[in-house]
């Protein structure tokens, strides 16, 4: 069994080699990471998504590098009576990469009335922009149902969401 020698590292290209430290190759290291963060409220009471405040801009340096998407997001899902899921979507510029269509904050209020449950949703995901250009990354959330005063509610009561960038080097 080999021993693991503190101070050096080795990386695994996508070919299966194994390379040390100091040679040429780099695949997979991350290039660049770009945090933002909002505390300002978005009430969505409508089933079309909606801007919910939180976004980020990342310009890949290589049209082939990978963009890791890493969302923590504040819900709050409100309703009257009866059931309401609040969902979640990620942009990047105008097209959306991945929807959380349902159940994301989801709330079943029956007959009590004014019921509200809040939650942090946190998702990843890996994105193959293609392009050397600036990207703007964002989140839009919906409800399920805006009966009985259904709405979603993003950084209620000023609680912060995040969303973090990271390139990865082909």
């Amino acid at each position: 069994m080999g021993a693991i020698t503190r101070g050096h590292a080795n990386f695994i290209t996508t070919a299966g080699k194994l390379l040390s430290t100091g040679v040429v190759g780099g695949v997979g290291k991350i290039g660049q990471i770009i945090q933002a963060t909002t505390d300002t409220a978005a009430n969505v009471a409508s089933t079309s998504y909606t801007d919910t405040g939180l976004t980020v801009n990342i310009t890949p340096t290589a049209s082939t590098s990978k963009v890791l998407v890493e969302v923590n997001q504040s819900i709050v899902t409100d309703i009257d009576t009866n059931l309401a899921n609040s969902k979640l979507q990620l942009r990047r510029d105008s097209t959306s990469v991945i929807t959380f269509g349902g159940n994301v904050a989801r709330i079943e209020a029956g007959s009590v009335s004014a019921v509200k449950f809040g939650n942090l949703t946190t998702f990843s995901f890996l994105d193959s922009p293609s392009t050397t250009s600036q990207v703007t990354y964002s989140t839009r959330g919906a409800i399920s149902s805006t009966s009985n005063n259904g709405t979603a509610r993003f950084q209620n009561s000023s609680v912060f969401s995040v969303i973090t960038v990271m390139e990865v080097l082909a």
